[in-house]
């Protein structure tokens, strides 16, 4: 190889893995992919994580997989400063979505798992193996990501539900908002207006009584919860 092709080379390495001071190798051509550098164990080969659709996709590679019974994908929670199990279930090494030989017939193993955060912000991920007896074989770097572009509240399904004539509607807002809370029928007309206030960063519960409009009849009716940045709609049932 001539020099100029070495020179090349070495400088497509340095674009296509540009390495932070942490020890993470972000991917230019996606801002929103990180891959973890996976230097604890020649067991895991690839620990990353990206961003679609305001959900976070968590993909990890395995070779040598043989010791390998279950797995757990594990979320670091602000209030706690700890990392925190957040699949339900047992990642189980059968769970692969895909699986696949090398040129020295070595296998590797391919799994996902999805995490949906409720609120914007900055999280880190953790990815822990395990054999049959509850043993931790290898436990990944922690990567990093940012998702932006979910809404800045959760608002609960009333309770009860169906409901005769009183039900509750919680809704916790992640910082301080202008709030409106409406009811509305099956064809959309506006019902009564419940929240329309500058509320600040907290959890409200708001009842809505059907008694007070005397010509409701029993059916589905909507309740709509809006702030500046986002709305969210859901359904409820009275009965009478």
């Amino acid at each position: 190889m001539s020099r100029y092709l070495l020179i090349a080379a070495l400088f497509t390495i340095l674009i296509f893995q540009q390495k932070t001071s942490s020890g993470r190798y972000y991917l230019p051509d996606d801002e929103q992919a990180v891959v973890a550098e996976t230097d604890t164990t020649d067991i895991l080969t690839v620990f990353s994580a990206k961003i679609k659709d305001k959900t976070v996709y968590i993909n990890w590679r395995l070779s040598k997989p043989e010791d390998i019974s279950y797995f757990d994908v594990l979320r670091l929670d602000p209030k706690k400063k700890e990392y925190v199990k957040i699949n339900e279930d047992r990642i189980k090494k059968d769970d692969y979505f895909e699986k696949s030989s090398t040129a020295d017939e070595s296998l590797i193993y391919m799994y996902d798992y999805e995490d949906e955060p409720e609120r914007d912000g900055v999280y880190f991920y953790k990815l822990r193996g395990f054999n049959s007896s509850g043993q931790v074989l290898f436990e990944a770097d922690e990567i990093k990501i940012g998702i932006t572009g979910i809404r800045n509240f959760k608002v609960e399904q009333n309770t009860p539900n169906p409901f005769n004539p009183t039900t509750n509607i919680t809704y916790e807002l992640f910082d301080a908002s202008f709030v409106k809370l409406k009811v509305f029928d099956l064809i959309g007309k506006e019902i009564a207006t419940l929240v329309e206030s500058s509320q600040t960063k907290g959890t409200y519960t708001v009842t809505f009584d059907a008694s007070k409009y005397s010509n409701l009849t029993s059916g589905i009716y909507f309740y709509k919860l809006e702030t500046d940045k986002y709305s969210e709609v859901k359904k409820m049932i009275l009965t009478k």
